[in-house]
């Protein structure tokens, strides 16, 4: 009976070592890089580097899988070192051989059109593997990404940010003079105007009109720089105003005490 308990304890530690096992990735990333980085432009070159290392227990079946989101892909993949293999198309599926160590991908291409500035998965690397009934699926490997956009999309970036720049200044100006109690009702009227403007042209850019997008952002711009002129104009005419206001007050004490003297001194001189 004891040894029985022996054995089913053993048996039980074995499952559990190897379920902890299965449960490991097979495959690891030891190196993955894009080039070049950040944004590109529609057409840009663009190379990939991924390098996977063996990590887990090795499945009864493995698969990698490949997803390019490039233009005109072609990519190289080399197991433990050896013989390259090329692959064209943007979607890939390779059986892996028993006793693989490491696999290398080398990827080029050409950055895909847009409407509008976009982040593009360039590549998706996963690995499917097939243990046993009970343990079998897609285990992700690398995700790498870009932003994609054109000379046409980046001006059309650049006029609602400087637009969006330029609604804060005016803002801010139109609320100072509100503070004062100066007359702003024009101003905030145009503002409203500029701001839906400025909002138009960035939905037109997300639904990829970014001819259009470009040009309500340059009249929002437009716009806003006149309130901005106009809001400084009445800054400084209200400044003026307040001023002035200060210097008649103190002319009018220097009367008033000038007045109090030359009254006192009539007085001393009435009562001898």
């Amino acid at each position: 009976m004891r040894g029985l308990a022996v054995v089913f304890a053993l048996f039980v530690a074995v499952g559990v070592v190897l379920a902890a096992e299965i449960s490991a990735d097979y495959l690891a990333v030891e190196e993955q890089k894009v080039s070049p980085v950040g944004v590109v432009r529609i057409g840009d070159p663009v190379a990939v580097d991924v390098v996977l290392k063996k990590l887990g227990p090795e499945p009864q079946e493995a698969r990698l899988n490949i997803t390019i989101g490039l233009d005109n892909p072609t990519t190289t993949v080399i197991f433990d070192g050896g013989e390259a293999n090329t692959y064209y198309g943007n979607e890939i599926e390779i059986p892996l051989p028993k006793g693989l160590k490491s696999v290398s991908i080398k990827l080029v291409g050409n950055a895909p059109s847009v409407s509008k500035l976009t982040r593009i998965e360039v590549v998706k690397v996963s690995t499917y593997v097939y243990y046993d009934e009970d343990n079998k699926g897609y285990q992700d490997e690398a995700s790498l990404y870009l932003d994609v956009t054109n000379e046409l999309i980046s001006a059309a970036l650049s006029e609602i940010s400087r637009a969006e720049v330029k609604l804060s200044e005016a803002e801010q100006l139109v609320s100072e003079l509100e503070a004062k109690r100066v007359d702003v009702e024009s101003l905030k009227n145009r503002l409203e105007t500029a701001k839906d403007t400025l909002n138009t042209a960035k939905k037109l850019h997300d639904r990829g009109n970014v001819d259009l997008a470009k040009q309500n952002a340059e009249s929002s711009l437009a716009l806003l720089e006149d309130i901005i002129k106009e809001a400084k104009e009445k800054a400084q005419a209200a400044e003026k105003k307040s001023s002035l206001k200060k210097y008649l007050l103190v002319i009018a004490g220097i009367v008033v005490i000038a007045l109090v003297v030359l009254f006192i001194r009539q007085k001393r001189e009435e009562l001898g």
